[in-house]
C-alpha cells in the first residue's frame, strides 16, 4: 500500500536498512574459504563454524563458481 511504501522510504531516509543480518561476515567467508580449499568437508566447517550446511554452500557458490565443490581426495597408495 501507499502508507507501507511511504514508511519504507522514510525509514531509508532516515538511514535505516531493513532485512536480515547477514550470518557469514568477512572474517567467516574467509575461514570457510580456507577450510574448503584444505579438503574440510561442508559439514565439518558448518559444524565448527556453528553455521547451516546451506550457508557454507551459499558462500561457496557466491564467492567463484570456480571453486572445487567437492573435497579433495587423498592420494591412493599402492
Amino acid at each position: 500500500s501507499a502508507k507501507t511504501k511511504n514508511g519504507l522510504e522514510a525509514a531509508r531516509r532516515n538511514g535505516r536498512v531493513g532485512g536480515r543480518r547477514p550470518v557469514v561476515d568477512d572474517d567467516k567467508r574467509a575461514a570457510i574459504l580456507a577450510r574448503r580449499e584444505r579438503g574440510e568437508s561442508i559439514r565439518t566447517i558448518a559444524n565448527n563454524l556453528g553455521i547451516s550446511i546451506g550457508v557454507v554452500h551459499k558462500t561457496l557458490t557466491l564467492a567463484s563458481p570456480q571453486i572445487d565443490q567437492s573435497p579433495k581426495q587423498a592420494a591412493k597408495r599402492d
